[in-house]
């Protein structure tokens, strides 16, 4: 009866609820985020797979076509040149089975690969063949196809690959080419039927990508996998592995193609609500691998706003040493200089408390890039309040100087000098706030929702001096056209 109800509310939903992607969308909503991907109208979850083919970089995603809430999720998908200015296109999957159940074999995270040796010998002239994995909510791991560069896609008519266990729920598959063993394989978040074996990571590896053998697990991190390889501190001749799991945490390690070795315990960058997240590999200008990584940053309704869900803005990995070992460290990417405007600058000033009042108080607006580099002398804390206004207190960035803390949006990452020096590099949207500080070793993203008028910034420091050594605020451009 239950089941019922809930295919002809769906269909009910179907009807009322056309695709609304392919309608011209209005992007001046005053929470709708300027330069952070967000669905024309409703729900948006994690980023499903990524892939970057014929100099595209191509993003799927979660998408429900029936409303601002994650029910009946399709697979959405994208397509950007600079990782900036997003083409919505059409739905790439939809759920499987031909179901109309709100969750039952609905698609969610998965991963993509180009299928340079065509080996599901699918070609079609000289266009590569694109390759989804995708979970198929408790019905299993599956694949599909494209020949044609994206446009449209053909399910794998004997998915799925990896039928589904309800005790071992293996899911999210992130599937890869490896080159040293010549062999593709699938990283899978799973919970082994062993009872002496936790729940991690399982590897498997192909020769064809239809047919997978257990290769390993490791136990420790959970949810969705994702497996790349960095150069520490930009050294091709130095590499290493990293293995990321649902909320960022990850692992630094070795892996031979069928088995990962941790080197770190499992470690954080992000602190905020960053959740899911997937890579990019693109060709560097200096022939090195570019890692970038996307993730959700929020998956809840805003009253009054016609999507939910937005991603973060996308970021550039790096490994870097440290005394006390190896980080995983994330920047925004380059990209980003091209939505800005000419700066603000404040530099070589010395800020005392209480006399210089607000030195940024020239600063309105509602999209800015702040980067700046801090002494911390003696002062006790400082930071930033963002979007404060009329009626509106605005939101505190604080770096608490006597304990080495990084907080924002409620929440809080260890961050300690370096000579004496904070650096921040803050991305605030009409409804999002992304710090990076220290160059990426510690990042808080989130939501906020601002006061709709608010406008103002300060810039404030407590218990003794602060020198600006340098910052710059950049306004930012909307990547959508003027209406």
């Amino acid at each position: 009866m239950i089941k019922s109800l809930c295919s002809i509310f769906l269909l009910s939903l179907v009807t009322v609820f056309s695709f609304g992607q392919e309608a011209a969308p209005d992007f001046t909503q005053v929470y709708r985020p300027q330069f952070h991907f967000t669905a024309p109208e409703n729900f948006v979850g994690s980023p499903s797979a990524t892939v970057y083919a014929d100099s595209l970089y191509h993003l799927f995603y979660e998408y429900s076509p029936v409303g601002n809430t994650p029910v009946y999720l399709n697979l959405g998908h994208a397509v950007s040149s600079d990782l900036l200015h997003w083409e919505v296109k059409p739905l790439a999957l939809e759920p499987d089975e031909n179901t109309r159940d709100l969750y039952r074999c609905t698609i969610r995270c998965g991963s993509a690969l180009v299928d340079q040796q065509n080996v599901l010998g699918e070609k079609d002239g000289d266009t590569e063949t694109l390759v989804l994995f995708y979970s198929s909510f408790e019905c299993g791991v599956r694949m599909a196809y494209s020949t044609d560069g994206g446009t449209k896609w053909t399910k794998y008519a004997k998915n799925p690959l990896i039928p589904y266990n309800k005790i071992e729920n293996a899911r999210s598959p992130k599937v890869f080419w490896y080159e040293p063993t010549e062999s593709y394989v699938m990283v899978l978040a799973r919970n082994p039927e062993d009872s002496d074996i936790g729940e991690g990571f399982s590897f498997y590896t192909s020769d064809n990508l239809i047919d997978w053998d257990y290769q390993s697990h490791i136990v420790g991190p959970k949810g969705r996998p994702d497996l790349f390889e960095l150069p520490v501190n930009n050294r091709p001749d130095e590499m290493q592995w990293v293995l990321t799991d649902s909320v960022g945490a990850y692992v630094i390690g070795d892996f031979d193609g069928k088995s990962f070795t941790a080197l770190t315990s499992l470690m954080k960058t992000e602190y905020g609500t960053y959740a899911e997240p997937a890579t990019w590999q693109v060709p560097g200008e200096d022939g090195e691998t570019r890692i970038i990584q996307i993730a959700s940053i929020s998956n809840k309704e805003i009253e009054g706003m016609p999507f939910a869900g937005k991603l973060s803005f996308p970021a550039e990995l790096g490994i870097r040493k440290y005394t006390e070992g190896m980080r995983l460290v994330k920047e925004p990417v380059k990209e980003i200089h091209r939505l800005q405007d000419k700066p603000i600058s404040l530099s070589k000033k010395n800020i005392i408390p209480g006399l210089d009042k607000n030195p940024i108080k020239r600063i309105k607006g509602d999209c800015f890039h702040l980067v700046g580099t801090f002494e911390l002398k003696t002062v006790s804390s400082f930071g930033f309040v963002i979007r404060s206004g009329k009626g509106s207190d605005g939101t505190e960035i604080r770096y608490d100087a006597t304990r080495n803390l990084l907080s924002c949006l409620g929440k809080s990452a260890p961050l300690d000098p370096e000579d004496g020096k904070i650096k921040l590099d803050v991305l605030v949207d009409r409804s999002s706030i992304e710090v990076f500080g220290n160059d990426g070793k510690a990042v808080i993203s989130g939501e906020f929702l601002p006061g709709p008028d608010a406008s103002d910034y300060i810039l404030y420091n407590t218990g003794g001096e602060l020198y600006v050594d340098k910052l710059d605020i950049f306004p930012i451009q909307a990547v959508y056209p003027k209406k």
